[in-house]
C-alpha cells in the first residue's frame, strides 16, 4: 500500500473510537491512528485490557481514554457513546471490529453458538451505526472490520454478509458527509508487524485520503506470519 504523510492523512487531533481495541486487528488500529496524532477511546468488554490499551496509545503521544463495553449488548453502547459525549461532545470516527470466532464445523453447530455470533457481531454492527450516526451527525467515518475470509464455514460467510448489508443500507440512508466502510482480512490477526496492510486500508479509510470514499468493502491479503518450527525440528538441532 502507498505510504501517505500524517499532514495528508489529516488525523491530528481528531478524536476515534475504536471496538474491540484491547487485543488483535484491535490494538493494531489503536496504536496505528495514535502514531497518526489522533485521540484514541479504546472500547473493549475487558476493561484492563482497554486500559493497557490506551497507555500504549499515550506512550505513542497521543490522548487516550479506556471504556469499558460490549457492542453486543445496547445498554453497554448508549452508556459509551454518553460517556463520550461527557468527555469530548463530539466523534470524528468509528472503527468497529467483528470477530465471528467459531471453528465449530457447519453441520455441528448449535443454536446457541449461532445466536452468540449474531449477538457478537451483526446486533453490535447495528448497533454501533444506530447510536454512531447520532454523533458523527457533523461528518465523519464509520468502518466495520469483518470476519476474516479465512473463516470460509458458512455459519461465518452468513454473518460476514449481513454485516455487508448493513454497510450498504447504512450508505443509502446515512448523510453524504458521513462513509460507512468495510474492510475484510484474508486470516486472522498475528502481530502488528504482521498486520500493517489491514491497518493502513482501515486508518486510510478514516482519513482525508478516502473523503467521498462510501459504501466498500475492502479485501486486504495479509501475509501469511513465519510458522514457529515444529519441536522435533528443535529437537533435531540439540547436541
Amino acid at each position: 500500500m502507498v505510504e501517505f504523510s500524517r499532514d495528508l492523512l489529516g488525523l491530528d487531533q481528531r478524536i476515534v473510537m475504536v471496538t474491540g481495541a484491547g487485543r488483535g486487528f484491535g490494538r493494531s488500529i489503536a496504536r496505528s491512528y495514535a502514531r497518526n496524532g489522533a485521540t484514541v477511546i479504546t472500547v473493549d468488554p475487558d476493561v484492563e485490557m482497554a486500559a493497557a490499551v490506551a497507555s500504549e496509545v499515550e506512550a505513542l503521544g497521543s490522548s487516550a481514554i479506556p471504556i469499558r463495553g460490549d457492542m453486543s449488548v445496547v445498554l453497554d453502547v448508549m452508556n459509551t457513546f454518553e460517556k463520550i459525549e461527557e468527555l469530548f461532545g463530539m466523534l470524528d470516527g468509528i472503527v468497529h471490529v467483528t470477530s465471528a470466532e467459531s471453528k465449530t464445523p457447519f453441520v455441528e453447530l448449535l443454536e446457541g453458538e449461532w445466536y452468540d455470533l449474531l449477538n457478537a457481531d451483526v446486533k453490535s454492527s447495528l448497533y454501533v451505526l444506530q447510536q454512531g450516526l447520532r454523533y458523527l451527525s457533523g461528518g465523519g467515518f464509520v468502518t466495520l472490520v469483518l470476519p476474516p475470509l479465512q473463516r470460509d464455514q458458512p455459519h461465518v460467510a452468513s454473518i460476514r454478509g449481513a454485516v455487508l448489508g448493513l454497510i450498504e443500507g447504512a450508505t443509502r440512508i446515512f448523510p453524504t458527509n458521513v462513509r460507512v466502510n468495510g474492510v475484510i482480512p484474508n486470516r486472522d490477526p498475528a502481530g502488528e508487524e504482521h498486520d500493517r496492510p489491514l491497518v493502513r486500508a482501515t486508518v486510510a479509510l478514516g482519513s482525508m485520503v478516502s473523503e467521498g470514499v462510501r459504501g466498500q468493502a475492502l479485501e486486504v491479503l495479509l501475509p501469511e506470519p513465519p510458522q514457529l518450527p515444529e519441536i522435533y525440528d528443535l529437537l533435531r538441532e540439540l547436541p
